[in-house]
């Protein structure tokens, strides 16, 4: 097997050293499809870790009043009426959420950085603003939330539907992960369910529950049986049968929280996060420096950038709490991030294990773990790992790409970095068979196809052919180690 390595312009050994300090990502929560007999989720009392209380203990919340709390202003404005509203299956789940205390406070904390945006979306849509309840329904308002059937994020979209509303999902980035994004998707969603219906909201939300298809078979069965078609006649599955009472009884208990014992944290209805284009390749750990911000904060505002970092073509936009949104843009303009960043990408090759790649690359396993979000000490052959490129000087690097550059355009091959097992050949379409990507050259493994290659690092396969001069004829040959 080849052995293959990536060298990119960012992130400098400051980087590698905070990268040692932070603390460790947020690891995605495991939650499974919702129906009738299945508990809810578990939860605890949360407590915000001090990077994160200062923003939720802001004026800003605390004096939130009437209109300006968004609970009270979504109190005021729902305005879906339910069909069967003495469905038994609303009392039970009102029952259940009750039964555990913490639920609604867990999900009011929670809310603070993503529901005032998602509302302020709802109402640029003129949609319902009930549909602020789906991410509650869906996720529990956590973004890094995985189902069962893989469905991702706030709204749960599955890899297919994700793809569908063009949210991408690589090796780079999950948009389904992405609030931002994945909001502008499930409103898009559902407008289009509903123009599907015929407006009729029930329909609209069973569909995204179960798939259009599946509903419309439904309306279908019961038209040749001459019954009724409206959504409590429907014969659907009991997670979908589950899903209108769910939303109805969430709904009941935040339009009367006082009714039902529930204390909810006063959140503003104006925005709490503000979405900055930083321009470049950027590190979150890095930027969270910058900021003097907790690095698990700014991962929390950006789960979609799977590798703490934002793809090396884009899109480069950051989540910021607003109160630093100025400084954000300002620390952009003085410290431009391209300059300060430099980082390798390694494949693991059959037998090597962490500490061994540590030692390779003059680092330590906590920061390789830091870097890759990694629980254990477990890797296997052909994943691949971020790690400090203590070994590439950024002149030398440079110097190297032009010399390449020029040898290619000679018709000579094997240029080389003067670094540890890096190489730059001339032309990467000979045998040793090199891409280039992006900033650098990627080194082909055995059997490893464009496709793959194209998957890794966010590339369109028509963007990777005409960055190496390939025809749509060319092949990778990977047949030799």
């Amino acid at each position: 097997m080849i052995a293959s390595t990536i060298f990119w312009k960012k992130i400098s050994l400051v980087l590698i050293l905070l990268v040692g300090l932070s603390m460790s990502s947020l690891g995605d929560q495991m939650i499974t499809d919702s129906n009738v007999d299945q508990a809810l989720t578990a939860t605890s009392t949360e407590n915000p870790p001090p990077g994160e209380r200062a923003f939720l203990n802001r004026e800003i919340a605390e004096a939130a009043e009437g209109d300006m709390n968004l609970w009270h202003f979504l109190q005021q404005n729902f305005d879906l009426e339910y069909s069967n509203p003495d469905d038994k299956l609303v009392e039970k789940f009102e029952t259940r959420f009750l039964n555990q205390p913490t639920y609604f406070e867990q999900i009011s904390r929670r809310a603070y950085w993503y529901l005032p945006y998602i509302v302020e979306e709802i109402e640029k849509h003129g949609l319902p603003y009930d549909l602020a309840i789906i991410p509650i329904v869906e996720s529990e308002l956590m973004p890094t939330a995985v189902s069962t059937s893989k469905a991702a994020g706030l709204w749960q979209f599955i890899p297919s539907t994700g793809a569908k509303f063009d949210l991408r999902q690589d090796w780079w980035i999950d948009e389904r992960r992405d609030f931002i994004k994945s909001t502008r998707a499930a409103l898009d969603y559902l407008t289009f369910l509903l123009k599907e219906f015929d407006n009729d909201w029930e329909l609209a939300l069973a569909s995204y529950n179960a798939g259009s298809g599946r509903v419309r078979n439904a309306i279908n069965a019961n038209m040749r049986a001459k019954r009724p078609t409206a959504y409590s006649d429907l014969k659907l599955p009991r997670e979908t049968r589950s899903y209108l009472p769910k939303i109805v009884a969430i709904r009941n208990i935040i339009s009367n929280p006082e009714k039902y014992g529930i204390n909810l944290h006063p959140i503003p209805k104006t925005a709490t996060i503000s979405v900055i284009d930083a321009k470049s390749q950027t590190d979150l750990t890095f930027l969270a420096s910058l900021l003097s911000l907790k690095p698990g904060l700014l991962k929390k505002l950006n789960p979609g950038y799977l590798q703490g970092v934002t793809p090396p073509t884009g899109p480069h936009q950051i989540v910021v709490p607003t109160e630093l949104a100025v400084t954000l843009v300002d620390t952009l303009a003085k410290k431009p991030l391209w300059d300060k960043l430099t980082w390798d990408i390694h494949r693991v090759q059959k037998g090597e294990y962490l500490g061994a790649i540590a030692a390779q690359y003059n680092t330590r396993i906590r920061i390789l773990k830091h870097m890759n979000n990694l629980e254990s000490d477990t890797i296997y052959p052909d994943q691949i790992l971020r790690v400090p490129a203590t070994g590439v000087d950024k002149k030398e690097f440079v110097a190297a790409l032009k010399e390449a550059e020029a040898a290619k355009k000679k018709g000579l091959t094997n240029t080389k970095v003067q670094s540890k097992d890096a190489q730059l050949p001339g032309n990467p379409r000979k045998a040793e068979e090199s891409f280039r990507v992006i900033d650098g050259f990627y080194h082909v493994s055995k059997n490893e196809d464009l496709e793959r290659i194209t998957n890794i690092f966010g590339i369109p396969l028509q963007q990777l052919r005409e960055m190496n001069d390939m025809n749509y004829s060319s092949e990778v040959d990977t047949s030799k180690d």
